[in-house]
């Protein structure tokens, strides 16, 4: 399993997303930078709470020109209603065997009740498919302040 950090050139994937079919990243980064969130699950008490914390910081990341993308491996059909239950319009991606995950080293490897799970990973990727921030939770319920993170993205752009 790879562990990307700042600089590395990230994988390119293709997956099925809430809003297409084929979601590319490297098509999809042409558009501008995207902060890409790894996340355990929907529905869960700490993914929801720090889901809706992101989702009243939209605008910020609009201004700072960022794209949230979220991603893991829970159905298509998971993401919309766990999406449109909190009224965002963020788009999430179905990582289907946690072949991205894997591939970003985005999985739990320490903690032995959610060993194997997509960890809380958040990699602000810019056009140039660099990592231009990173920041990874030591355990998935571990959150990071929203402010202190979009802070970090904004010191990065």
């Amino acid at each position: 399993m790879n562990k990307l950090s700042v600089g590395d050139t990230v994988p390119d994937f293709t997956m099925r997303s809430t809003d297409r079919e084929a979601f590319n990243l490297y098509k999809e980064l042409e558009n501008g930078p995207i902060l890409l969130n790894f996340y355990i699950g929907d529905f869960g008490i700490n993914c929801t709470t720090y889901m809706t914390k992101l989702i009243e910081s939209k605008d910020r990341l609009k201004k700072m020109g960022v794209r949230f993308v979220a991603i893991n491996p829970d159905s298509l059909e998971s993401h919309k209603m766990w999406r449109d239950r909190m009224g965002s319009d963020f788009e999430h991606i179905f990582d289907e065997k946690q072949a991205v995950s894997k591939e970003y080293g985005a999985i739990v490897e320490a903690e032995s009740m959610v060993k194997g799970f997509t960890n809380r990973e958040f990699f602000l990727i810019g056009k140039d498919r660099k990592i231009k921030f990173y920041w990874a939770s030591e355990i998935p319920k571990m959150l990071p302040d929203v402010n202190e993170l979009l802070d970090g993205v904004e010191k990065t752009l």
